[in-house]
């Protein structure tokens, strides 16, 4: 609220400057005025989305972002901050090339022009995939631990594959032993339950989301071995084996639950 006040207050200078300043004046109180308004480049993770109206050829879209990072020495944004924006984009895309629930995004935010305005424009949209979120679903064949741990895993496969099943006993056990911390839900692709959750994530083959994200790089010598947790594990081309999700689940565990006098953003995400 702070910052709409602010705001409002430059707007009202600028009106007190055009009555009562110089010339001088209102040139200073205008390009100050125009300074508050630029653009900045910002990465965020849409926490929330709805489509708002179809405009000549395009459609207009809302969401609630979260600031990952800014990418300005002098930004008015604060990683962690969730604020309003709204797009555009082209009719008659697909699910796929829509910015939806969960993805992350670098684009272009412009704050609100008018006093007391909350909702930033954002342009130059680019997908970089999918952002940190704790996004639990329904409809789970296995549902273990907290709901309020930190650590969310959701395992989306054929149960009756072995290779998946492997995946699953493996998380169940994690579940067991550390449920304070992390949440294993597992959805059985075989089940029209299961089918539907996959569909609300945009998945379409078997993959194994932690905290919403797939990709990571296992810590190690060098620079760590990338993993990617989709398809079949534990075969010759497979991107991961069964151990290499746990193996995640407790990197994330251990960098949202610092020791003590450690903080989570000194373990920076994968």
């Amino acid at each position: 609220m702070m910052r709409w006040t602010v705001a409002a207050g430059a707007v009202l200078a600028c009106a007190v400057a055009l009555v009562w300043g110089g010339p001088g004046g209102v040139a200073v109180q205008s390009a100050a005025a125009a300074s508050m308004y630029a653009e900045e480049a910002a990465v965020g993770t849409i926490l929330d989305a709805h489509r708002m109206y179809s405009s000549d050829g395009a459609e207009w879209y809302q969401c609630d972002l979260r600031v990952d990072a800014t990418e300005s020495a002098k930004s008015r944004l604060t990683v962690g901050q969730a604020v309003k924006a709204k797009y555009q984009l082209a009719k008659g895309l697909s699910p796929l090339q829509r910015p939806g629930l969960g993805d992350q995004i670098r684009a272009k935010l412009t704050a609100p022009t008018e006093a007391g305005g909350i909702v930033w424009s954002a342009e130059g949209l680019e997908m970089l995939g999918r952002g940190e979120l704790v996004n639990p679903g329904e409809g789970a064949a296995v549902d273990l631990g907290s709901r309020n741990a930190k650590v969310l895993v959701k395992m989306f496969a054929p149960l009756g594959v072995e290779c998946h099943r492997k995946t699953a006993d493996l998380l169940e056990k994690l579940a067991e032993r550390d449920g304070e911390r992390v949440r294993v839900q597992i959805f059985n692709m075989g089940q029209a339950a299961g089918r539907q959750e996959m569909q609300r994530e945009r998945l379409g083959c078997a993959t194994v989301l932690v905290n919403n994200r797939f990709m990571f790089t296992l810590a190690g010598t060098g620079k760590g071995r990338k993993v990617l947790l989709s398809h079949k594990p534990n075969e010759a081309q497979s991107t991961y084996n069964s151990e290499d999700v746990v193996s995640v689940a407790e990197q994330e565990i251990a960098r949202l639950y610092p020791e003590p006098g450690e903080t989570a953003e000194e373990k920076s995400a994968p």
